[in-house]
């Protein structure tokens, strides 16, 4: 009779199989987003993007061309701090994409097509300014436009619903990027008097163009606020 003497061998050894390889089991199906999350909208007119909560202390307007080296070197520096406030509710930014760098490829209306794609299919605030750092970081200016492979690759490693990953791969059109252009820059220019440079952020609680060359200018807008 010496299988009893075998029992706590074996539970031993599976105690230690199970400290070594811990539990798990595999999940299928797609990704949810967090509700508790900011959302993404777009704005009445069309042609902005609007990435936080409608009762964020801060709201702003950021005028963008993608293929801006100055609007790349802005996601680059405040980008993060930029998605760490909208998570936290604290910020709201409305993105208003300009074309005027574009040339015959169409590059910039390309990238400002596929940001408007991304906010659909409940794209989470957060994943689509984690979208905007990435377009902007992966910038060519007066190169080659990014396949529709590539923009799509980019969005889902962002978080981007895989809905609007779907869209993005297969380059559907979201919005009329001529008349989108023609309309922010109108709006641009009205804000700078008769400037239409990019980046411009625009604090539409304040009504005034922020200085984005002033440190600190994200927590003086949001009094403070921490970031994550």
């Amino acid at each position: 009779m010496r299988l009893p003497r075998l029992i706590p061998v074996v539970a031993s050894a599976l105690v230690v199989l199970l400290v070594f390889t811990g539990c798990g089991r595999t999940v299928t199906g797609s990704a949810l987003r967090d509700p508790d999350l900011p959302g993404v909208s777009i704005t009445a007119d069309g042609f902005g993007i609007i990435a936080g909560r409608p009762d964020a202390p801060a709201q702003i307007e950021v005028y963008t061309e993608p293929q801006c080296t100055h609007c790349a070197h802005l996601q680059d520096t405040d980008g993060p701090e930029m998605k760490s406030l909208i998570t936290l509710g604290l910020l709201t930014v409305t993105y208003r994409p300009v074309t005027f760098l574009d040339t015959g490829q169409g590059y910039s209306a390309k990238v400002a097509n596929a940001m408007f794609l991304a906010a659909a299919h409940g794209t989470s605030a957060p994943a689509l300014q984690a979208y905007v750092e990435t377009l902007w970081g992966h910038q060519n200016p007066g190169g080659s436009a990014p396949s529709d492979g590539q923009l799509a690759g980019w969005a889902a490693d962002a978080g981007v619903s895989s809905e609007a990953v779907a869209t993005i791969q297969v380059g559907e059109k979201a919005v009329d990027t001529d008349a989108m252009t023609q309309a922010n820059e109108t709006r641009l220019q009205e804000i700078r008097d008769g400037d239409a440079g990019t980046p411009t952020v625009y604090d539409l609680t304040g009504n005034t163009v922020v200085d984005i060359q002033e440190t600190g200018w994200l927590a003086k807008l949001t009094g403070g606020g921490q970031t994550l």
